[in-house]
Formats: structure tokens, sequence, C-alpha cells
């Protein structure tokens, strides 16, 4: 984040933003009206020039630039007192150098200094993690977790993210394809291996 903060509708932060994205969509989906302001300044702003999806939000209008809080305030509809309290706070942990209440800490170098920026967001499903339940051998098992005959899972098989979105690291989906894809490869190889050795045998 390099000193960005999320607000909601109420413009008060709700979490670390610190967390990952995964972790911080249900986050943001459980705030009013489900959305959540990307608060940052032009020091942020110009580093995010370097992404493709920031320039394209960009010239769609959803990156929006205010010259003060109070500008900001007024024109994303936030309370301004609000708004103020919750900078406000982030100065004095900076300075005293201790954590907030969600456990993040802020740099005084890094403190958002105007021109503001903002832009609207929300949670959504982005891709689905997961599949198949397999064995080591990337044998892909039934409900009684025993291997079907001549089944085996890579891609679509059950990663290592863990049951929910606290375990998702970018790339577990990569991570799993490439390492069972190989696994059930040779295992596929093995088993026809075997199967044609028997079918000669008199």
């Amino acid at each position: 984040m390099q000193g960005g903060i999320q607000v909601n509708l109420n413009g008060e932060r709700f979490s670390n933003e610190h967390g990952g994205y995964s972790e911080q969509a249900a986050k943001v989906l459980a705030q009013p009206e489900k959305i959540a302001w990307n608060l940052y300044d032009a020091r942020i702003h110009e580093s995010a020039q370097a992404f493709e999806d920031y320039r394209n939000a960009q010239e769609s209008g959803a990156v929006r630039s205010f010259a003060s809080l109070e500008e900001m305030a007024a024109g994303l509809g936030l309370p301004l007192t609000t708004l103020q309290a919750t900078f406000t706070e982030m100065q004095q942990q900076a300075e005293r150098q201790t954590a907030d209440a969600f456990g993040r800490r802020f740099d005084s170098v890094n403190l958002l200094k105007p021109p503001y920026y903002a832009i609207r967001v929300t949670g959504a499903l982005f891709h689905t993690q997961g599949g198949l339940e397999v064995n080591r051998t990337a044998r892909v098992l039934n409900t009684q977790g025993q291997a079907l005959p001549n089944l085996f899972a890579a891609g679509a098989a059950r990663g290592v993210s863990g049951s929910n979105d606290s375990g998702y690291l970018s790339g577990n989906g990569l991570l799993s394809a490439v390492v069972l894809g190989a696994v059930a490869g040779r295992s596929a190889a093995e088993l026809l291996h075997l199967k044609l050795s028997s079918a000669v045998l008199p």
C-alpha cells in the first residue's frame, strides 16, 4: 500500500490494508453497500502508472483526484469530520511509532499528502481455487478416498491454499498445476507401462 488506505462509506478505515487481496476483498464486502474507497497520493499514483490495469482505470475515469481532504470528502460523499479523524489518527500513529487497532504501523515518510487520489472498489470472484481430490501420485480420488481407474488431475486438482482465502498466495494455482502435471505425467506413464507389460504376458 506504501501509505495508501481504504475507507468505507462512513470515511472509516476497517482493516489492516497490508493483507492479501483475497482476504481484503472479503473485508470490503462486509462494509456498507459492499464498497470501499482506495485513498492514496501522487507518489502512489505515479508508481501505479506502471500497471496497464491502472492506466485503463484512469482512462475510464475511475481514478479521481482532489486538492484537499475537504474537496475529497465533498467529491466522494464522505463525512469530513470522520475523514479528518482517520488522517489524524494515522499521523499520530506514525509519530508514536505504534500500531493501530488493526495492527498496522504507519511511517511518516509514507503518510499521504495532497493532492489525493481515490478509486472506488468492491470485492468480486476473480478465480476459484482447488478442484479434484488427488493422492500423492496425482490419481483422482472418489468420495471414499479410493483412486479412480485411469484418471489423473493436475491443473484441476486441489491445491495447497487450504479451504479459505487466508491460505492463498499468488502463484499457488501455477504451483499445483506444474508440479502435479509432472507427477501425473510420470504416474500415467508408469500405469501404462504396467498395463502393457501385463498385456503381453502369456
